[in-house]
């Protein structure tokens, strides 16, 4: 008999309110990014290594997150993030210089941004969705559109009426007053601390080990780090994460910039980056339901094949872009980059399961945080090198096919695993 009400869905609105708030600062940035410009008069280099150390410390702070998820649990780290990226937002708006804004954002934002990031959040709902787990990231990452669509034109409109420092304070209020006690009250490590089981069944026996299309929903090994760290699909989506991270915060945090290059006022740009979050609200758990169904490789081949096409329409965007190419970009890149979270945090789950699987997200969490670091900065310098976004967007198109690869080979080697003879 199954239980009247799943916990599990309070934790997956937990994770997508979370997932609401920490995509909107990091999408914000790109707005931030040009007040900054214009206010100290930095290169776009200079400017861009702010998300460049910030993306460096989340990346070398994920494995410390993943172990304290492990031993911790959620109900203490996810506060402890939320109260870190709030305070180090407020800290923020006092800085005037590169330095100051190294240590507010880079560091203590950064910090928090780990301990209430991918890392935390996948792991703990591969504790609570076996079957539904591709679908259930997604609908947590739903709240990555949501964030975008809502919070990064209200922070143009804030800036614009306000100025970029109150701008921080208001929204480190944001994460200090309501995610700090929402998560501290209400977050829990996994179902048995509940009395129930994943996906809300009542007898663990109803779990299927090997779901269709070869990915293993619960394999029954536990794997370690050392066991994960020799393994063919650590170093495959180790390379898929690299390449993911630096193509979405190339585009993320050069977006809006790109926009206002080729023409478009800085609020008009701030709506079209926000029509992208829009569409990744539907997207994310479109492709999250297609990948339990179709199967990870396939679905992922398709998103990547999706957001190429998207790519190559944003570096045809010229001073004389038709609007029609605009919405189609939008539309396109909006669509296929929704599947990376949901279609790499499944495959994550789906492999490397076990009670080291929040320390195994975060050292795979590393790359993704480098590539970060490395497309925020290279959109900027590419720019100052060529004074035009088109090489970075390039560069971008590239590393997205270069992530489908990974996740090709890692199914690959998923399939050859379950024909050997036992």
């Amino acid at each position: 008999m199954r239980p009247k009400f799943f916990y599990g869905y309070v934790i997956l609105a937990l994770c997508f309110i979370n997932m609401v708030v920490m995509r909107g600062v990091n999408g914000a940035f790109g707005v931030y990014y040009l007040a900054l410009l214009e206010e100290f008069s930095w290169s776009r280099s200079d400017g861009a290594s702010v998300a460049s150390i910030n993306f460096l410390v989340y990346a070398f702070a994920s494995p410390l997150v993943g172990l304290a998820f492990d031993r911790l649990g959620p109900r203490l780290l996810m506060p402890l993030g939320a109260l870190l990226v709030g305070g180090g937002l407020v800290l923020s708006s006092f800085a005037g210089s590169l330095v100051g804004l190294y240590v507010s954002y880079g560091l203590i934002t950064a910090l928090g941004q780990g301990a209430l990031g991918f890392v935390g959040h996948n792991a703990l709902i591969s504790f609570w969705f076996v079957r539904r787990r591709a679908t259930a990231i997604g609908i947590a990452s739903m709240g990555q559109g949501l964030g975008a669509l809502v919070m990064v034109p209200l922070t143009q409109i804030l800036i614009s009426q306000f100025g970029w420092r109150w701008t921080f304070i208001f929204t480190g209020s944001l994460l200090l007053f309501i995610l700090v006690p929402a998560n501290a009250l209400l977050q829990r490590r996994s179902p048995q601390e509940v009395g129930q089981f994943p996906d809300g069944d009542a007898d663990p026996s109803n779990q299927n080990p090997v779901p269709r299309h070869g990915h293993k929903g619960n394999s029954g090994h536990d794997w370690t780090l050392a066991e994960a760290v020799r393994s063919y699909p650590f170093w495959s989506i180790t390379v898929g994460h690299l390449a993911l991270g630096t193509a979405l915060f190339m585009i993320n945090t050069h977006a809006i910039a790109h926009f206002v290059a080729v023409g478009y006022e800085k609020l008009a740009a701030s709506f079209y980056f926000g029509f992208i979050g829009f569409i990744r609200i539907g997207a994310t758990i479109l492709w999250g339901s297609v990948s339990d169904r179709l199967g990870r490789s396939k679905a992922y081949g398709v998103a990547v094949l999706v957001t190429v096409l998207g790519i190559a329409c944003m570096i045809a965007m010229t001073f004389s872009a038709p609007l029609w190419l605009v919405y189609l970009t939008i539309a396109l890149y909006g669509v296929g980059h929704s599947a990376g979270n949901p279609t790499y945090g499944a495959v994550i789950g789906d492999i490397f399961s076990g009670r080291k699987i929040g320390l195994i997200f975060g050292y795979l969490e590393i790359s993704f945080g480098l590539g970060s670091a490395l497309g925020a900065w290279l959109g900027g310098y590419l720019f100052d090198l060529t004074g035009s976004y088109a090489s970075p967007l390039a560069v971008s198109l590239l590393c997205y096919l270069i992530s489908g690869l990974a996740i090709h080979s890692c199914i690959k080697w998923q399939r050859r695993q379950l024909i050997k003879p036992i």
